[in-house]
């Protein structure tokens, strides 16, 4: 057996990051639709539905290691449930937008809790007293905007994501709330000693691009941008409408968007509008999904070094030899177990420290 060194996963993936001075993101913002019992034509319950939009949550973010769910929508169990069912490497941060916080639906935002730490999080009201639950000028119910500031684990840098929902009746609540979004953006992108490296917002507007609440979002002295303008329109994926309803009788729209505040600090990669129905006729909503990926500046001046205990890798050869030397390790063709959580990140040709591993010939095992 030979013991020699290799890096840490945290510190590969530091250096990997550092030399590309961005690190990709995934955001994703849908309403899931509340769980009723006084259901629309066609619309399935939500313990048909649930499954269904968990297997596609999962699909969605699958291999994007920091990727962000903005829900809408959501009654307390139902926020619960999606916890539950994604599993305990996701959390989520928000509130009912009733008296209390388990009341009324909430506009959570789902984050994975390995790779991001939320250090700041609130929750107003889109109205004239967002401290406190109310309702707003001529909004039918009250209305809400969770906010989270999340810093990366391994390199410091920070992101904020908001998640909200516009009502949809009152014209001159969605203006004001647009209003409010803008000057709650500027308020957290600035926030602290650690400037945000970018503020993403992803709601329900219940405002199509010809209204004036989505006007006022993307006006030229907001500073926010549609992300859907950042890719060449011959480049988006799926739907242009985002509102399908369950069936007939309704006029499809799009009311759904992602926003990014200073849309120079990230490179907008792709936008999509996802499905929501597929060959059994269930819809999952009668929202569909809207997703983008995003490259984010990387602050490399706050680059966290997290402390890790040293762990033992073994590399097995499936050679012919009858003993191991340490040569061994640099032969192509390997099998590489980590007693460490996570992925292992490294190259052939990269300087190996900071861990011990093990060779061991398979015919000596």
């Amino acid at each position: 057996m030979t013991q020699l060194d290799i890096p840490s996963t945290a510190s590969l993936r530091m250096e990997v990051l550092a030399k590309h001075q961005r690190m990709p993101l995934r955001i994703l913002t849908f309403n899931v639709r509340y769980a009723t019992n006084n259901r629309e034509h066609n619309e399935k319950p939500w313990d048909v539905r649930r499954p269904k939009l968990i297997n596609q949550l999962n699909f969605v973010t699958a291999g994007h290691e920091s990727p962000f769910i903005c829900l809408q929508e959501c009654l307390n169990h139902q926020v619960n449930e999606i916890q539950e069912d994604l599993g305990s490497h996701w959390k989520h941060i928000g509130r009912g937008r009733g008296e209390k916080p388990e009341d009324g639906e909430f506009s959570p935002i789902f984050y994975r809790n390995d790779v991001w730490k939320n250090v700041r999080k609130e929750v107003r009201w889109l109205s004239k007293t967002p401290e406190k639950p109310s309702r707003g000028w001529d909004a039918v119910l009250n209305r809400i905007v969770t906010m989270g500031e999340f810093e990366h684990r391994v390199t410091g840098t920070r992101v904020v994501v908001f998640s909200t929902h516009f009502d949809h009746i009152g014209v001159k609540a969605r203006q004001h709330s647009a209003e409010l979004l803008i000057k709650f953006a500027k308020e957290w992108g600035q926030a602290g000693d650690k400037k945000a490296s970018a503020v993403l917002i992803g709601g329900d507007f219940n405002s199509e691009p010809e209204d004036g609440a989505y006007k006022t979002i993307t006006a030229s002295g907001s500073g926010i941008s549609d992300v859907s303008d950042l890719v060449p329109k011959h480049k988006h994926y799926g739907n242009e409408t985002t509102y399908t309803s369950f069936g007939e009788g309704w006029q499809p729209s799009r009311i759904d968007f992602l926003f990014i505040q200073e849309p120079r600090t990230a490179h907008v990669k792709t936008f999509g509008v996802l499905a929501n129905g597929f060959d059994d006729g269930v819809r999952v909503s009668d929202h569909r999904p809207v997703v983008s990926d995003l490259d984010i500046v990387l602050n490399t001046s706050i680059m966290v070094h997290p402390d890790e205990e040293p762990s033992t890798v073994i590399f097995a050869h499936q050679g012919s030899s009858g003993h191991t030397s340490p040569s061994t390790a640099t032969l192509p063709v390997l099998t590489l177990i980590l007693s460490t959580a996570g992925a292992m990140q490294a190259s052939r040709t990269g300087n190996m420290h900071n861990h011990r591993y093990h060779c061991v010939d398979h015919h000596q095992a």
